[in-house]
């Protein structure tokens, strides 16, 4: 209740302030030239374009070319006319402007009275002949009509072609959707809605667009953007207005699972309900000036499907007995022999630990269903009990004829109970719940300087705030474990993994709101542009600032994550019953802050070379100012630091923490670059050019090319690791400790948990470290297009595009301190003798650093520096027809043949952790293979047909107001990296890969439940100390396809009243579609497809992003996921 009362105060808020302050939106234009029948230019014509749905009106004069333009034009329906005197009036009317549009109108006038008037009933020409990016629109009417499963109108942007989904936002992230765009990364697409910053400074992708109700339309653009964009893509969507007549709807949707498939994989049926309901209302406040619109929808989910699963521990397997889980039976890689001391694959129980015998026991008896003789349960994972709500409002007010103001408010709000509100299942405990709530302001002004010149202001601000609600079971103590702190985690240990087995704990904290971790961005932008009409030229020029503010609280390891690899006895379970901890990962709870700014300046020239061909072209000016990370108090500094090799060998210690190792330097230390470890970089210009060509003359036919450079936007989250690292989070790991399980601290000198941060603060052990240089390069991107455009007839457009994207510099994590391979024969390392030099337990004693100045080496673990010299590129050709709105029809379908290859990279919206680095040390391109985002061959189509309106009375009954609308879309599989799951190489670094021993990677892809996808068989580890010959990403997963279905039917109620009924189906067909082959898969991700998230376990101990399948699963290569069922949806709305 208290932010429903916040979001209408802040409503009420901008309705008294649009009335004083100035501002301007997301807007079209309309351009061309004025000649009489003869074909001479006229000059001084006077042009008018009327808004029809307000009648606001706009007018310019043409100049001695003749030419005109009307530019930043509200989106809508307009008529334009053109008058002189000696000529008839021209009059043009059911033109349709869309955002971002730019459509080229004509005018022949003809001799005589002004009085007299020619009326032309036409729309603008589909033909982009002015401008010269590729891009897409999809239109209100596809927006309300197209059967959209979850009323997520950002999930619609994947329809405009050349776009994949390749990540959704969850828990911390809360809002977004990570979408790569034309082959650019999913943080290279620069997002706005009402003409304003709408971005998630946190994770750089897009804040959630307004339900579809509320929402007019979005452009989806790519391959070379003009210079007023400093991205290689854009999505640029429009709030809906208020006009001169009241309308607006109330509705409901709804689901009930009575309707809906079993999911596959799943016993019985969910009991999933969703209720989606709200209402729209606009119109005027005084017509012809000042309108209002606003609009609230609220949604109830609940749902339990039966849709993860598991192995735990048997009975049989707690008694000693392991021969059925190690069989073939349970696993598909075959027959599997514990390793020595244990024989006939029985181990004997005395040998359990206490604490992993506790864990298990809780397990098991929380669990709702019994495991079968694997072990395995399904059991119900995604259990949701999900409230949100949407509320925008929206003012707009002509001042006058030359100026105009508008305001909007949007608020989204969350909340999400963690896994154990919901149930008593131990392995819920990694589901986080989620309370946060998303605020976005925008504010401006358009201001007609002269007949020819256009100012338009704007200013934004976006914040969010978000708790994360973690679990409390039991802590590490209460299990029985010795040398360990929980005073941070009192009463739940951190996610933990099990390979072939199980995950379970929090990374959130403990239920309660002083244990809870908070992340909350806030990005506040400031925009003041320029346009003006030359003669044969339309300059554009303009600038703006953006500050950027990131506050969060994280305890990702307070309580302790555990990894078990199998590296010891050979599998996952065993290792985790006998207390062989893999790795230990712990921190403690710390506070991060960064601050960021952001400049930029413009110039464009859009150049009517001759009467056919237009030349664009600009330069921009993007300066990096890197984030600047404030001191914790007066003289210690916050979480920034670089690491520098000559000092560590030289033993130049830091003058700030004194119990830093050599090599580390921070914010007051000689040589450290101001409060963000990297240089600014003032000398970022960035050209844009291209070219239209009106092939013919008569607007049918275009020829389009363009080119430019930009940069990347780097995410407030980057630098999240860094405050996990010594001394301020102490991040650190222990690899397989002496004292195990049960007393991991013990040969370490104890736990170091916890300490104060100060210029004394102790310095963990074998510490997680994220660096920089001081003059790391920012990602860069060069795209182009060469497209060809032909309208056909009045309503149907046909493209081809070609389009190229290359980013430059992009960002990986080298790992400067890996462990050395130092052969299998005796040795002694800082006076310690080993029988086996190499070997899992002696890996931070065989690190890089270590090896070289041992005292200081002792407190560096994983050490991770940012590497600039990554490369991706993207190559792709795009088709596609549509036709707009006529006769009740209108289509869209578009094929993209591409294909995305390049460096592993960490420009993502989930932030890098230490440990993710690149495989092999001191070799890039090692893992160079297929992007995330590679999709090879994407088609989409979409349909909305209504039936007409019958003059005979019967047919009217019977077959007028019914409308039907469909989605369809197959895409190639995504891809799929292949990889061991332990340390064979013995370098400590992740994600190692196998080698192929076969000709055929794959084994059945047919694409059926429990199908054996990967050939487990045509792989195997490589030998000790050495890496795999299998490429990065290199397989490929089933392909994807979805259909899905509307019908509703209208019936008017009174005059302007209208009430609709309406069903939809996803998965029409009941179709069942393959997700990826699993690993280990998280049960809280959706694995390959939509998202593209998946799990496998790592050596630092985490889930990693991307879709791996690892080799000490138990379901290595096998489809054992699925996208979902029929699922039924129902509507009834009022609408006025």
């Amino acid at each position: 209740m208290e932010r429903i009362i916040v979001g209408l105060w802040s409503a009420l808020f901008f309705f008294v302030l649009t009335c004083s302050v100035s501002w301007a939106q997301a807007t079209a234009q309309v351009s061309g030239t004025v000649r009489d029948q003869t074909g001479a230019v006229l000059p001084v014509v006077t042009v008018t374009a009327t808004q029809t749905e307000t009648g606001v009106a706009r007018t310019t004069l043409t100049n001695e070319t003749g030419s005109y333009v009307l530019s930043n034009l509200a989106v809508g329906p307009y008529r334009l006319e053109a008058t002189l005197t000696g000529f008839r009036t021209f009059a043009q009317s059911g033109i349709v402007l869309q955002v971002n549009a730019s459509p080229v109108i004509n005018v022949v006038l003809q001799v005589g009275q002004v009085a007299e008037q020619v009326e032309v009933q036409a729309d603008a020409a589909l033909v982009e002949t002015r401008t010269s990016s590729v891009g897409q629109v999809i239109e209100n009417q596809r927006i309300l009509e197209l059967p959209l499963n979850g009323r997520n109108v950002t999930d619609l942007i994947t329809l405009a072609g050349a776009a994949v989904q390749t990540g959704t936002a969850t828990g911390r992230l809360f809002s977004g959707t990570q979408i790569s765009v034309g082959g650019s990364v999913p943080t290279g697409t620069d997002y706005s809605l009402d003409g304003a910053n709408h971005i998630n400074f946190l994770t750089g992708v897009g804040l959630d667009l307004p339900f579809p109700d509320a929402t007019q339309e979005f452009k989806v653009e790519t391959g070379g953007l003009a210079a007023n964009r400093g991205s290689s893509s854009a999505v640029a969507a429009v709030t809906k207005s208020g006009t001169n007549d009241f309308h607006g709807d109330l509705f409901e949707f709804f689901r009930n699972d009575l309707f809906n498939a079993r999911q596959y994989f799943s016993p019985t049926k969910s009991s999933l309900k969703r209720n989606q309901y709200g209402g729209t209302v606009g119109g005027p406040i005084r017509k012809n000036k000042l309108f209002f619109f606003a609009g609230y929808q609220g949604t109830k989910l609940r749902s339990d499907p039966a849709n993860a699963e598991a192995f735990v521990p048997t009975a049989q397997m707690l008694a000693g007995d392991w021969t059925t889980f190690t069989s073939p039976a349970c696993n598909a890689v075959g027959q599997i022999t514990l390793r020595t001391p244990f024989v006939g694959n029985q181990i004997n129980p005395a040998q359990y630990s206490r604490v992993a015998l506790y864990i298990t026991n809780k397990i098991l008896a929380s669990l709702p269903v019994q495991p079968n003789a694997c072990g395995l349960i399904t059991y119900p994972g995604a259990i949701t009990k999900e409230d949100r709500w949407q509320f925008v409002s929206k003012v707009d007010y002509q001042r006058s004829d030359r100026h105009s103001i508008f305001g909007r408010f949007l608020a989204t709000s969350q909340y999400l109970p963690n896994g154990l509100a919901l149930t008593k299942n131990l392995l819920r405990s990694s589901f986080a719940g989620t309370d946060a709530l998303s605020t976005s302001y925008a504010l401006g002004d358009t201001y007609l300087i002269g007949a020819h010149t256009v100012q338009a202001f704007r200013l934004s601000v976006n914040r969010i705030r978000n708790w994360q609600i973690g679990n409390s079971f039991f802590s590490l103590c209460d299990a029985g474990a010795t040398f360990f702190y929980c005073g941070n985690a009192p009463t739940w240990i951190s996610q933990s993994v099990i390979a072939g087995g199980f995950i379970f704990g929090s990374n959130t904290g403990g239920a309660d709101r002083e244990h809870n971790p908070y992340w909350n961005p806030l990005s506040a932008q400031v925009n003041d542009d320029v346009t003006t009409v030359k003669g044969a030229h339309q300059l554009s020029f303009g600038g703006g600032a953006l500050y950027g503010r990131m506050i969060e609280k994280a305890r990702f390891a307070d309580g302790g994550q555990l990894t078990f690899t199998g590296a010891v006895t050979g599998m996952g379970m065993a290792d985790f019953l006998t207390g062989r901890l893999s790795t230990l990962f712990q921190g403690q709870p710390n506070k991060h802050q960064a601050n960021q700014l952001n400049l930029n300046a413009y110039v464009t020239d859009t150049w009517k070379l001759t009467p056919r061909l237009t030349a664009n072209l600009g330069v921009r000016w993007d300066p990096y100012l890197p984030q600047r990370i404030p001191d914790i108090v007066s003289g210690i500094p916050g979480a920034v630091y670089n690491f520098n090799h000559d000092r560590f060998v030289r033993g130049i210690y830091s003058t700030v923490f004194k119990n830093a190792p050599a090599g580390f330097y921070y914010p007051g230390d000689p040589g450290f670059p101001g409060r963000s470890g990297i240089n600014d970089q003032y000398w970022h210009f960035t050209p844009r050019v291209g070219f239209a060509w009106d092939v013919k003359g008569d607007g049918k036919t275009s020829l389009r090319a363009s080119y430019s450079y930009g940069y990347v936007f780097l995410t407030g989250i980057w630098r999240e690791d860094t405050s996990g690292s010594n001394p301020w989070g102490g991040r650190t790991t222990v690899t397989q400790p002496g004292g195990g399980l049960d007393a991991p601290w013990r040969d370490n000198g104890g736990s170091p948990f916890p300490y104060v941060v100060d210029k004394n603060a102790p310095f963990t052990p074998r510490g997680l470290f994220l660096t920089q240089k001081p003059d790391m390069k920012t990602p860069n991107v060069y795209s182009w297009n060469l497209s060809i455009q032909r309208q056909i007839g009045s309503n149907w457009l046909a493209s081809a595009s070609y389009i190229g994207t290359r980013t430059l510099h992009v960002w990986g994590q080298y790992p400067v301190n890996p462990a050395v391979f130092l052969g299998f024969d005796p040795c002694v390392l800082d006076g310690v003798p080993y029988v086996t030099c190499s070997a899992p337990a002696n890996t931070d004693a065989r690190r890089f650093l270590s090896l070289e100045r041992p005292r200081d080496g002792a407190k560096i673990g994983h050490l991770a520096e940012f590497d600039d010299g990554g490369v991706q590129k993207y190559n792709g050709m795009l088709l596609s027809l549509q036709r707009r709105m006529a006769k009740g029809v209108t289509f869209s379908g578009n094929y993209t043949w591409s294909h995305c290859q390049g460096n592993y990279s960490d420009i993502n919206q989930n932030g890098p952790p230490a440990n993710e680095t690149y495989t092999k040390p001191g070799d890039r391109n090692f893992d160079n293979g297929n992007c995330f985002s590679d999709r090879r061959q994407i088609f989409n189509a979409t349909a909305v047909a209504q039936t007409p309106k019958f003059s005979n009375h019967t047919m009217q009954m019977l077959a007028s107001g019914w409308t039907v609308s469909g989605i369809y879309r197959v895409s190639s599989g995504a891809p799929v990296n292949v990889v061991i799951g332990t340390d064979v190489a013995l370098t400590g670094t992740n994600l190692q890969r196998p080698n192929q021993i076969s000709p055929n990677p794959y084994k059945d892809r047919s694409g059926r439940p429990s199908t054996q996808w990967v050939n487990p068989a045509g792989f195997a580890p490589p030998a000790p100390g050495t890496f795999g010959n299998v490429g990065w990403n290199s397989l490929v997963g089933p392909g994807q396809w979805s259909f899905d279905m509307g019908l509703s039917r209208t019936f008017n109620v009174r005059e302007a009243q209208r009430i609709e009924i309406r069903a939809e189906a996803f998965n029409v067909t009941n179709s069942f579609i393959p997700g990826c082959p699993q690993a280990f898969v998280n049960p809280f991700l959706s694995p390959c497809s939509p998202s593209g998230l998946s799990g496998v376990p790592s050596v630092g101990g985490g889930i990693t992003i991307g879709n791996s399948t690892a080799l000490n699963s138990n379901t290595f290569g096998q489809i054992r996921s699925a996208m979902d069922p029929r699922i039924m949806q129902f509507a009834l709305k009022y609408a006025f």
